[in-house]
């Protein structure tokens, strides 16, 4: 697997570069015999294996990332910090701080119920506490007052009768006084449990409160969910990557931490180049930034229809996701890259610069220098890139072609111009021609 992608990324290489040479190295000024003086720019017939292919510009980016998104608040926020992107941070650090008034606000509305409703609760225990203890007080008044009263009962056996019934009703009073203290007491126990009861189901409501506030002010804070390098996403709104200060909404994207084990180049395409574009076809990879490497992929996505470049914008790019066979440590999301796809790949064939094709009379044409003149061949085209077409005619390998159209006075006519019509393969024509 591996070298065949090696094998298939230097017939590309090597393709493109010597398209890259064969231009402007053998554009050739051929001249006429001296019978004749006149200068063309001509271009040789070319054999080898051609390779179509689909450029595009992009971004690289991890083909995972753990994504930190705005999360579902009462309120609308807004990005207060943001960690310089880039930065490389631990599972749990802080990565960015989201700002909403009303749920702060609320916040330190449910921390001050919470404090009032603690403080009513002491408040009306000791209220309660200070009743029992003038009860406790007042009982223990009427239980002294009346051992006092019994005494003196004991001391009063030898008096008149009327005044120990008087005695004994005093006692009586104060048993009932006695009594009811105590019931009192009693009753002030229970009203106390009651109402500290009470008073601690409100502290739990303030608290309960407080804690589905201090859940939404959580969840402002948005963390590491794993080691690695923070990157910033677009923003819904502006289309630009997120700053300080944006108003965002739930969901949408803020930052995301990628895997670095597997990176992919994201491109823009146009629509044309993008239907010629099919999942697993191969691609080179160059990260200009990083110098002469060159890395293998394979197209992994081809986005069903074209969308904006940006908000707002009227022209329009297909997604086209090309996944990197392997890592690079230098490699890291964010930088730019040009991949190079291999659409089709045709051994042996016979093509010429798209300047070197015309058409007379509805036939296609190239014009062949031939001993001092221009002879028109006729071709058929079956296949043609941005630069180049390939041909099937009668023509040999090293055959002047002109890039131009030649003057008539340099062309030699035939009787009779007919369209080509050979099904023969261009690439056997040549060989028979060679042998």
């Amino acid at each position: 697997m591996m070298k065949s992608s090696i094998k298939s990324l230097f017939n590309i290489f090597c393709f493109s570069f010597l398209r890259s040479l064969i231009l402007p190295a053998i554009l050739t000024i051929a001249c006429t015999s001296s019978e004749q003086n006149h200068s063309q720019i001509t271009y040789p017939v070319s054999q080898m294996d051609f390779v179509i292919t689909v450029d595009g510009d992009g971004e690289l980016e991890a083909v995972k990332s753990h994504m930190l998104v705005v999360p579902r608040v009462r309120a609308q926020p807004k990005i207060s910090y943001l960690i310089p992107e880039g930065t490389a941070v631990l599972k749990g650090d802080i990565v960015v701080q989201l700002e909403a008034e009303t749920i702060e606000s609320d916040y330190r509305n449910a921390l001050d119920e919470v404090e009032i409703a603690k403080a009513d609760a002491h408040k009306k225990e000791a209220e309660l506490t200070l009743k029992r203890l003038l009860q406790e007080s007042q009982l223990k008044i009427a239980q002294a007052s009346l051992k006092t009263s019994r005494l003196h009962l004991d001391k009063l056996k030898f008096e008149a009768p009327t005044t120990r019934e008087i005695k004994k009703l005093e006692i009586k009073k104060i048993e009932l006084e006695a009594k009811v203290s105590r019931d009192k007491i009693k009753a002030l126990e229970k009203i106390k449990i009651e109402e500290l009861a009470h008073m601690q189901l409100k502290i739990k409501q303030a608290e309960s409160k407080l804690q589905r506030s201090k859940s939404q002010l959580d969840l402002l804070d948005l963390k590491a969910p794993v080691d690695g390098l923070v990157v910033y996403e677009r923003s819904w709104i502006t289309g630009n990557k997120v700053q300080e200060g944006d108003a965002i909404y739930p969901n949408m994207p803020v930052v995301k931490i990628p895997d670095m084990s597997s990176l992919q180049v994201n491109l823009k395409i146009s629509e044309n180049d993008a239907q010629k574009v099919k999942v697993g076809q191969n691609a080179t990879v160059f990260v200009p930034v990083l110098g002469d490497l060159i890395l293998t992929g394979k197209v992994s996505r081809v986005g069903r229809m074209a969308k904006p470049i940006k908000r707002g914008s009227k022209v329009k790019k297909v997604d086209v996701i090309v996944t990197i066979d392997s890592t690079f440590q230098k490699l890291v999301p964010g930088l730019s890259a040009t991949c190079r796809i291999q659409i089709e790949k045709i051994p042996g064939a016979i093509f010429l610069p798209k300047e070197c094709l015309f058409e007379k009379d509805s036939v296609k044409i190239v014009y062949v220098f031939k001993k001092g003149s221009f002879h028109p061949c006729p071709v058929a085209v079956s296949q043609q890139d941005e630069d180049f077409v390939i041909i099937k005619g009668d023509l040999s390998i090293g055959d002047l072609c002109a890039l131009r159209q030649p003057n008539n006075s340099q062309v030699k006519w035939p009787d009779e111009l007919k369209p080509y019509t050979s099904v023969t393969d261009s690439s056997s024509t040549l060989m028979d021609n060679l042998n």
